[in-house]
């Protein structure tokens, strides 16, 4: 058999209409991986494809002390090689070649992106998923029963579900950073501008969606902007204010959330999480684990290095 070739292209060699249709018709497609997704928050990167974008893989690329390095954006859980029809050879050789190329990658490859074939620097992380085949009734008997009780807690709060506009949602950027950016290390101030243009990108592609929890006097206190796609809804940007704690905000919010898409026949993708309090919130609604990689090669850690300029 003829070894495919890889062709490494930089972002303004990229045939947009080609490949954003290879990621809406992958069989593993992720919205992370749009051009226009990645151009919101990546000064610079490449697209790694075979054929005629029969097989495509985008990564963030930065370069410092000389260095060329992958790294993964923040808002940008998986990446990897999307397909149409997966080839384990092919993806095996696409992500040899990334190995080769580059001295440093800390760089995440999506959920059906595992090979047979070792690779060194190669570990898997958690992520946490909700099939949405059934009627709402069916997805809460798997509820934990702490689940239920603060959902109960937020119904007798007065809590009142909502759905955002189009501004509201470019508006819950502040309520994002003020309640739940600020405690994340990796976010920095540089990061503010580029989750406005990613947010605006939802809304020109018309699939960011907001989902609030407000108080009876029409207060914010819980909060999502998810992401639909064909066949996954992707819990994106979650936040809650310290009185969310009090009132079951957060699960009455999300108790609401997938009784809106009970029986799509989607994924409620939770992006995570490695945090052990975090992952057993989200186990608490009866998900369970769809693990993606990682592939990891440098002395260090390339996302020391930095999370893209």
């Amino acid at each position: 058999m003829i070894t495919p070739k890889v062709r490494i292209l930089k972002r303004n060699l990229i045939d947009d209409t080609k490949w954003n249709l290879t990621i809406k018709e992958a069989a593993n497609s992720l919205p992370y991986a749009y051009t226009w997704y990645l151009d919101a928050l990546c000064t610079k990167w490449v697209g790694f494809v075979v054929g005629d974008y029969e097989f495509a893989m985008p990564m963030a690329v930065g370069r410092k002390w000389g260095l060329l390095y992958v790294y993964q954006p923040l808002f940008c859980q998986q990446l990897g090689v999307f397909y149409r029809r997966r080839s384990e050879v092919i993806i095996d050789l696409m992500l040899q070649t990334v190995l080769k190329k580059f001295i440093y990658v800390n760089y995440n490859i999506n959920y059906n992106n595992a090979t047979k074939t070792p690779l060194r620097g190669f570990s898997k992380k958690k992520n946490l998923t909700i099939k949405l085949n059934d009627k709402h009734a069916e997805i809460q008997k798997e509820y934990s029963e702490n689940t239920l009780r603060n959902i109960k807690k937020g119904q007798k709060a007065g809590l009142i579900f909502e759905e955002g506009d189009k501004k509201s949602c470019e508006n819950f950027v502040d309520f994002y950073i003020a309640n739940t950016a600020v405690r994340d290390a990796n976010f920095k101030s540089r990061h503010i501008e580029l989750l406005r243009r990613l947010v605006h990108q939802f809304i020109i592609h018309d699939c960011g969606k907001l989902y609030l929890a407000k108080t009876a006097n029409g207060q914010i206190c819980a909060g999502v902007i998810v992401v639909e796609t064909q066949n996954r809804i992707i819990h994106l940007l979650p936040s809650a204010d310290e009185h969310a704690r009090q009132n079951g905000a957060m699960q009455f919010l999300l108790d609401a959330v997938l009784s809106h898409y009970s029986g799509s026949d989607k994924i409620y993708d939770f992006e995570g999480s490695s945090v052990d309090s975090i992952a057993r919130f989200y186990e608490g609604f009866g998900a369970v684990n769809e693990a993606f990689f990682v592939l990891d090669k440098s002395p260090f850690k390339a996302s020391k290095l930095g999370r893209g300029a």
